[in-house]
């Protein structure tokens, strides 16, 4: 019967086996010279078969023990790679982390952080998935991606949500636009001026025409665009005054292609962090959401 096998017994055999020598293989083990003999006797015992001729000082195995023994080293090559995985996981020397991420932090803020990211962990594999803010709730719901970030007013019971950065919203202006020298843009400052709008159906667009109807502010939309990063593409390019979130104004303005100004009065933006509820984040999705969250500070001051 084979219900008295133990790991320890296999391990003292693979080490005679190994050495030759009964001495050896118990300094290899770090026990004692009668603690293997007796191992070994009582793996002899539960196999129903001797594994060892003595032939001088050495112990020579019989074709039982070699047929024993190649299953023995699969076996313990198999824990081997199983033991390098786990330093591998620790060491942040494998995995993935599947990230999703609305389109102004997608497009810039997020690639930055995951390029210093995979500097410091080469093992990781990172996969970023742009989408829109609802899209992202959508596959964090799924619980196969590890982060999402977004800009939401709805949950999810699938999903954890929580701000991880308010910053208010910002104007943007071609460079050297008179406006430019004003330290905030107020709702009366737009009036007449030529504006490059978010598209009607941008949650956001509701936000910014709030801001200007305070001042009766009627801007001249000269373009219409989804994307934060199109519209301060075309500010860039002298198509008018915008209104914008934080990220992506800053961004613009860091590579000196737009001007960024504060609003009067101050209108905040939320960015949302998505979990799946059903798990918790990994050890490297905590790593790389303090990336995420050092990068916020850096950019906006926070």
């Amino acid at each position: 019967m084979l219900h008295r096998l133990t790991h320890r017994q296999l391990e003292a055999f693979r080490a005679v086996i190994e050495t030759g020598k009964v001495t050896a293989a118990a300094g290899a083990l770090n026990t004692t010279q009668p603690s293997v003999s007796r191992m070994i006797s009582d793996l002899e015992t539960v196999t129903g078969f001797g594994l060892f001729e003595r032939r001088g000082r050495q112990l020579v195995p019989t074709s039982e023990a070699l047929a024993l023994y190649e299953e023995v080293e699969r076996s313990f090559v198999g824990l081997a790679e199983i033991s390098r995985v786990i330093e591998d996981i620790r060491d942040f020397r494998r995995g993935s982390l599947l990230i999703a991420g609305m389109p102004a932090l997608a497009l810039k803020f997020l690639p930055d952080v995951i390029a210093t990211f995979v500097r410091a962990q080469p093992g990781i594999t990172v996969s970023l998935r742009a989408r829109s803010s609802q899209a992202v709730l959508r596959h964090l719901s799924s619980q196969q991606f590890d982060l999402g970030f977004a800009a939401l007013d709805t949950d999810h019971p699938a999903v954890r949500r929580r701000p991880i950065c308010t910053a208010p919203m910002q104007a943007v202006l071609p460079l050297g636009h008179p406006l430019g020298r004003k330290d905030r843009l107020e709702p009366a400052d737009f009036h007449e001026q030529p504006f490059v709008a978010l598209g009607a159906e941008i949650a956001t667009r509701s936000e910014t025409d709030t801001f200007l109807a305070v001042g009766n502010a009627r801007p001249r939309i000269v373009a219409e665009a989804q994307l934060s990063a199109s519209i301060c593409e075309l500010v860039a390019n002298g198509a008018g005054l915008s209104i914008v979130e934080p990220v992506t104004a800053a961004n613009f303005a860091a590579a000196g292609r737009v001007i960024a100004r504060p609003l009067r009065p101050e209108h905040p933006f939320r960015y949302d962090l998505l979990l799946p509820a059903l798990r918790e984040p990994s050890r490297a999705s905590v790593h790389f959401l303090e990336l995420v969250e050092t990068r916020f500070a850096t950019l906006l001051g926070h």
